[in-house]
């Protein structure tokens, strides 16, 4: 009963009511153990084949400062810059100190990996002009990489983040047949206001086709601001977030002309603080398939963010109702460390439920969405779902939903590591292994973490994965940062016998498509799968859209655009990847 009136109170709250704290829930029954599921493996570690050979720095080889700096470790992120078809690899470099007293705060540079098919791999950061910021400058001290046409020309741009800065690269011709990277960050109006960026994701908040910025900032740290800490009360330790005070996020609208103008003010981002708003993921996806997209940022150690859309052609506007739907918090009333974040739909609802990976004596979050029209609203699921069964000794970071093994149904890989350097508790080790859950129907998952390969055989220091299909194959592939070691790639082979469709959602006009969604519909069920922004932790992965079809290969696919319009198309052929563009409105 007590469980019941808690999903009450969320749905009577609304969307415009004042906030309404669930009350405290009872211990969740305890899961039941099935047992690891045994079977072939589905990804390989193609990491020392691959070309791609690098390990981002997080500075504690520098110093030995246990600074909270340390903690966060870098991205992925995935991008087709040369428009060849083959998504390549980009790699923030993270960073480090220098000076006699080593704590100057300095960057290190990353690299982009250019994807020559058949999952080679080649260094072409000096080519494109990665090596430097503007005017030969040094790179800063970089976390997060998010990719998206932000000038609607065609070709895809980077924007990376960081300690007190952001990069934007626009995507321009060479000159020489090729591609390359320009820094617009200055003309772009984001050269000033950072504090400390994590994740970034840019979609179209206000509906003109042009992808805004949203970016999580984390907590206000300086060295001024550096208190010795330990956690067994004689070992110091990298200190806990709750000794600082979070960092307001930041909103900025595309203009339309080349630059971003700062909207955070006006749209109603909540303020940051000693208990608000230390972000470290973000995702942006329909909720409540209104056709806008809405924003899902995840916070270390206090309430994680669900901001409704409310905005109207130039001007965002939110409302934050994190703790009326559900998603604030877990199924206990407590806020968590949240650090990755991903939409899928594991129970084929046909709408998006909500995934968020937590620290150490926290569950991960799964949210089952529960919204309709006018009302927003989840319902916290993980012990139903068998994934409470892992247990709560891993801090989690880079993750996905994905078809690991093509029959269906969205799994879940999670890559792992501590976050401090002495772990005392539930961990014995920052070092851990990863975690693949395979959905058994139903969003009821088991453990398969065996399955991930060679890769699950030795603990590691993990922080954020991108998700997407290097060599267009129909399976999902992951490459996965860790901190100061190599990046592993690793390539799906799952499901060899099953068939798949992949969708690859355009706009004739070059609009943001982020908030549409994809239906497939067949004898063996209704599929569906949705156009996001930003998503696990500080990465962005493949924007293409993939449906596993085991053995069943006919079916009727619909999508529906962000402006409400319905595409059906049938009798589409198996095992390759379809270009969908937005039709053209219709004249009156």
């Amino acid at each position: 009963m007590k469980l019941a009136r808690a999903v009450l109170l969320v749905a009577l709250a609304g969307c415009g009511a004042p906030p309404v704290p669930p009350p405290p829930a009872p211990p969740p029954a305890a899961p039941v153990d099935e047992g690891e599921l045994k079977g072939p493996p589905l990804f390989e570690d193609a990491t020392a084949t691959s070309g791609i050979a690098f390990a981002p720095r997080t500075g504690e080889t520098d110093a030995n400062h246990l600074s909270i700096l340390e903690s966060l470790g870098t991205g992925v992120g995935l991008i087709d810059y040369d428009g060849d078809g083959l998504l390549d690899v980009y790699l923030p470099g993270g960073g480090g100190y220098a000076g006699a007293d080593r704590k100057q705060i300095v960057g290190n540079t990353g690299k982009l990996f250019r994807n020559k098919g058949k999952f080679q791999f080649e260094d072409v950061t000096a080519k494109v002009g990665l090596d430097t910021l503007a005017g030969g400058a040094p790179w800063f001290y970089s976390h997060g990489a998010a990719v998206a046409d932000y000038d609607r020309d065609g070709w895809p741009d980077l924007l990376v983040t960081g300690w007190r800065a952001v990069a934007l690269f626009r995507n321009e011709p060479d000159g020489a047949g090729g591609r390359k990277f320009v820094d617009v960050t200055k003309s772009a109006g984001l050269d000033k206001g950072f504090e400390w960026a994590t994740s970034a994701a840019l979609a179209d908040l206000d509906g003109d086709g042009f992808p805004d910025l949203y970016v999580s900032q984390y907590v206000d740290w300086n060295w001024d601001k550096n208190p010795p800490c330990d956690y067994d009360g004689k070992t110091r330790d990298i200190c806990p977030p709750r000794h600082f005070s979070g960092l307001t996020h930041k909103v900025f609208r595309n203009t339309g002309t080349g630059a971003f103008a700062d909207a955070s003010a006006a749209a109603g981002l909540v303020p940051g603080g000693p208990a608000a708003s230390k972000g470290l993921g973000v995702l942006v996806f329909d909720a409540d398939g209104d056709g806008k997209p809405d924003v899902y940022a995840a916070n270390d150690t206090v309430d994680n963010f669900f901001y409704l859309n409310r905005s109207e052609k130039g001007a965002i506007q939110f409302l934050e109702r994190g703790l009326e739907t559900g998603v604030a918090r877990d199924d206990r009333g407590n806020p968590n460390g949240s650090m990755g974040v991903a939409a899928g739909d594991p129970a084929r609802t046909g709408r998006p439920a909500l995934w968020v990976t937590n620290y150490e004596n926290e569950l991960h979050g799964l949210y089952l969405n529960e919204c309709k029209p006018g009302r927003a609203q989840f319902n916290f699921y993980t012990t139903a779902s068998g994934i409470a069964a892992i247990g709560q000794k891993y801090v989690g970071w880079g993750t996905a939903f994905l078809d690991a093994d093509r029959d269906g149904h969205e799994d879940l890989f999670v890559a792992n590591g501590h976050a401090i350097r002495f772990p005392t508790g539930r961990a014995t080790s920052r070092a851990q292994l990863p975690v693949l859950l395979l959905n058994q129907g139903g969003a009821r998952f088991r453990t398969a973490s065996a399955r991930i390969g060679g890769y699950a055989a030795k603990p590691r220091v993990a922080r954020g994965a991108a998700f997407g299909d290097l060599d267009n194959d129909g399976r999902t592939d992951v490459v996965i940062a860790h901190a100061n070691e190599p990046v592993a790639v690793l390539r799906g082979i799952g499901g060899p016998d099953a068939h798949w469709i992949g969708v690859k959602l355009t706009d004739r006009t070059g609009a943001c498509v982020a908030g549409a969604k994809v239906k497939w519909e067949s004898k063996g069920g209704t599929q569906t799968r949705f156009a996001v922004a930003g998503g696990s932790f500080a990465s962005s992965g493949d924007r293409r859209l993939l449906f596993g079809l085991g053995g069943d290969t006919t079916g009727k696919l619909t999508v529906t655009w962000p402006d409400g319009t319905e595409q059906a198309l049938a009798d589409l052929a198996p095992d390759t990847y379809h270009e969908l563009a937005r039709p053209a409105p219709k004249r009156p």
